[in-house]
């Protein structure tokens, strides 16, 4: 199976935050900004990676990070890596896109890229578990 990454992204509106810590709406904005020019290429940002064995939990730490239900399907949760982005908004909205992998051809990018789920407004553990089901599918 191809190297595929899904990214799920989603806008929480907070009133939570303080000004000069990693919960100030500018100084993410600001970090977002460099990560969508690349800049993380050249210099650390702030991320989690969360890696570990089969059935270790690493489910339940995305899910208690993030308030997401993600299936508990051994075949959908390890396939491939998934990165989830948080942006303050005053509206919520969730969007599910494949990030390609690096060195895939042409046809296979353009494939991909044309897979998406946007405005979405919940991420139920049924709905998640088909996007991953979807996601999974050949392209």
């Amino acid at each position: 199976m191809p190297h595929r990454k899904l990214r799920a992204t989603s806008n929480m509106n907070s009133n939570e935050h303080t000004a000069g810590n990693l919960a100030d709406p500018s100084l993410l904005s600001k970090i977002d900004k460099l990560f969508a020019c690349s800049v993380s290429e050249y210099i650390a940002l702030p991320q989690l990676v969360v890696v570990g064995d089969q059935s270790s939990g690493k489910s339940s730490v995305l899910e208690g990070l993030t308030n997401l239900p993600f299936p508990r399907d051994s075949g959908l949760c390890t396939r491939f890596a998934t990165q989830i982005i948080f942006q303050r908004s005053q509206k919520s909205n969730i969007s599910v896109s494949i990030i390609p992998a690096p060195g895939a051809s042409q046809e296979h990018v353009e494939a991909i890229r044309k897979w998406k789920k946007t405005n979405l407004k919940t991420l139920d553990p049924t709905s998640f578990s088909e996007i991953m089901k979807e996601v999974c599918s050949p392209f």
